[in-house]
């Protein structure tokens, strides 16, 4: 029902409605012109709510092109953090970003917070949105995983993955098990000092999340741009995620963990570059 009720309004929106008003426009005041464009261009505009089994995911969707690239933010991430990014890249493509449950302006989760859920929750907004592929996923640190999973799962729908500096599982299935005891207990401190509750169930669930990362079916002529960030030196991990793949490109960037903060013309460029593969 909510995707009939979504595709009435989108059919409203933008064929009924932009008739109706240049049929009107010309008969009234320019200061009442001006005020009713603003007001319908905001019925449609960028950033809104998708609504689904009663739950409100925050979503920005801007920009126009045959490829949609989706951001898909790390872990408690809100889609802010990506800034004008991806204002730059809906110049020549269509950008969809949003909120996952529990992060930034969406609603509390209602299911647990694995990725295999995570990746249905994108898909049923994508589809709920008509956002159609192909898509370009890019993601960042747990956000990687989860656009790889995707790209297990659709692979049809997928025509490229820019992953930056992602979570690569390899890093702690190598550490003993006392060393992974204490790297978990040391977060379970660090994320009930830094955030709410709602904020830290993705980290609850962070290690048993990895197992999902083994036997993955990612084709391997899809075009993937690796980058590795310095701050965590994760550089021989991330050559552990790019096994076996025939088309793909690992790069170095000398900068913090949220390494597009630091080169967002780089990351730009290694979009536009999956764009055009």
């Amino acid at each position: 029902m909510n995707k009939i009720k979504g595709w009435i309004k989108r059919y409203v929106l933008v064929n009924l409605l932009p008739a109706f008003l240049c049929k009107i426009l010309s008969t009234m005041k320019k200061e009442m012109t001006i005020g009713l464009l603003l007001y319908y261009s905001c019925l449609y505009c960028q950033e809104r709510y998708a609504i689904i089994d009663q739950q409100k995911y925050h979503i920005k969707e801007f920009g126009k092109g045959d490829f949609t690239v989706i951001f898909e933010s790390g872990m408690s991430d809100s889609l802010d953090v990506w800034g004008a990014i991806p204002d730059s890249i809906a110049k020549f493509a269509r950008v969809f970003l949003y909120d996952r449950a529990d992060i930034g302006k969406s609603d509390t989760s209602k299911i647990e917070r694995t990725i295999p859920n995570m990746v249905f929750e994108l898909r049923t907004i994508l589809e709920n949105q008509q956002i159609k592929p192909p898509y370009i996923l890019v993601g960042h640190s747990f956000g990687g995983c989860i656009t790889r999973f995707f790209a297990s799962n659709y692979p049809y729908e997928v025509k490229g993955l820019l992953l930056l500096d992602p979570a690569p599982e390899s890093y702690w299935n190598s550490m003993s098990k006392k060393d992974l005891r204490k790297y978990i207990k040391e977060g379970f401190e660090w994320y009930e000092t830094k955030f709410t509750e709602r904020y830290r169930k993705e980290w609850y669930q962070f290690i048993p999340n990895l197992a999902y990362m083994n036997n993955l079916n990612i084709d391997k002529y899809l075009p993937i741009i690796l980058v590795s960030a310095t701050a965590w030196n994760w550089y021989k991990y991330h050559e552990d995620i790019l096994i076996g793949f025939e088309n793909s490109k690992h790069i170095e960037l000398e900068g913090e963990h949220h390494i597009f903060i630091n080169h967002p013309d780089l990351i730009i460029k290694y979009i536009r570059e999956l764009l055009n593969k």
